[in-house]
């Protein structure tokens, strides 16, 4: 859901990579235009707005991604 008052979402928003801490158990983010992932798959990405913080989780097809 984007912030008020950010009118920035739709050109500053990055993919990025969802990962857990190992040190805290935290759900983490880090911003990454590109990564592989697994073949086959659907994965669920987060894409951060990176003026106002607000994400927004979309599930990629790696099968689709290669087309």
């Amino acid at each position: 859901m984007k912030k008020p008052g950010c009118n920035k979402c739709a050109e500053t928003t990055v993919q990025g990579r969802a990962y857990i801490d190992e040190n805290t158990g935290l759900l983490c983010v880090s911003l990454e235009e590109k990564y592989d992932k697994p073949e086959g798959l659907k994965v669920l990405v987060p894409f951060v707005c990176t003026n106002c913080g607000t994400t927004e989780w979309k599930t990629i097809d790696s099968l689709e991604d290669e087309k």
